[in-house]
């Protein structure tokens, strides 16, 4: 148990480190301004990790026979995510006078974009194929808020469109989990027609999740997911999960 343990520490380890590295890259390694950042965006990337490794189990339920390593990945990366956003909030308060960071340049945001955009498609292509990270229903459905969103920011308030729908991304991963979580329910009894169902809420989350994390590396939004959103957002996620495993019980 000892040696599993160490082989779940050591990837969850590196990528909370290198989410640390993608954060300072994209302040110009400026002490406030990664600390802010860091506060706010370290359990929303992880959060995005464990979405990267639950979507593939929904392409096949035997994949789920791989459940208790990415269970135990998962919690790992959250608990190290956790920690060193405590250790933040101790060592380097928030209301401590740090000195005010000068803007970064644009290419410091766009080389964290690149970065994450790039280990997020390795960790992908590492689980399945990168199709599986794109389901068309998904896309679909999440571009389709979007505009709907956009249109409606752009018609009261112009100048805050990108910032309206940053803060309505985890509104649109809600309302896709819950879409999904209905309709698999009433299939619950029919585990093939069940995991595309559920498969589909999970993408929705990955696009909406990654989108944002995205905007807010390039400075496009505020940082930071209130704790509302994200203990509901976990919850449909795991809610998810037990739906198969309660139809995998029934089959």
């Amino acid at each position: 148990m000892r040696d599993f343990s160490g082989i779940v520490d050591l990837p969850a380890l590196f990528m909370v480190l290198s989410t640390i590295f993608v954060i300072a890259l994209a302040n110009g390694f400026s002490r406030r301004g990664s600390v802010v950042m860091a506060h706010g965006l370290l359990m929303e990337v992880a959060l995005l990790f464990l979405l990267v490794s639950l979507i593939p189990l929904f392409e096949d339920s035997l994949n789920f026979m791989a459940l208790p390593y990415m269970a135990s990945f998962a919690l790992v990366t959250f608990a190290l995510a956790g920690f060193a956003t405590m250790i933040l909030e101790v060592f380097l308060p928030l209301t401590e006078a740090l000195p005010s960071p000068a803007k970064p340049k644009r290419l410091f945001r766009i080389a964290a974009i690149a970065a994450t955009l790039a280990g997020v498609g390795y960790l992908a292509i590492g689980n399945s194929t990168l199709s599986a990270y794109a389901q068309p229903n998904a896309m679909v459905f999440t571009v389709a808020m979007l505009a709907l969103v956009g249109m409606g920011a752009w018609l009261s308030a112009r100048d805050a469109v990108i910032a309206t729908l940053a803060n309505q991304l985890p509104n649109i991963a809600i309302l896709g989990l819950v879409i999904a979580i209905s309709a698999a329910v009433l299939d619950v009894y029919e585990l093939p027609a069940l995991l595309p169902l559920l498969g589909f809420g999970l993408t929705v989350a990955f696009l909406t999740t990654l989108l944002r994390v995205v905007l807010q590396l390039g400075g496009w939004a505020s940082v930071g997911l209130d704790g509302l959103r994200f203990v509901v957002t976990s919850l449909l996620v795991t809610s998810s999960v037990v739906l198969v495993l309660v139809a995998q019980s029934l089959v």
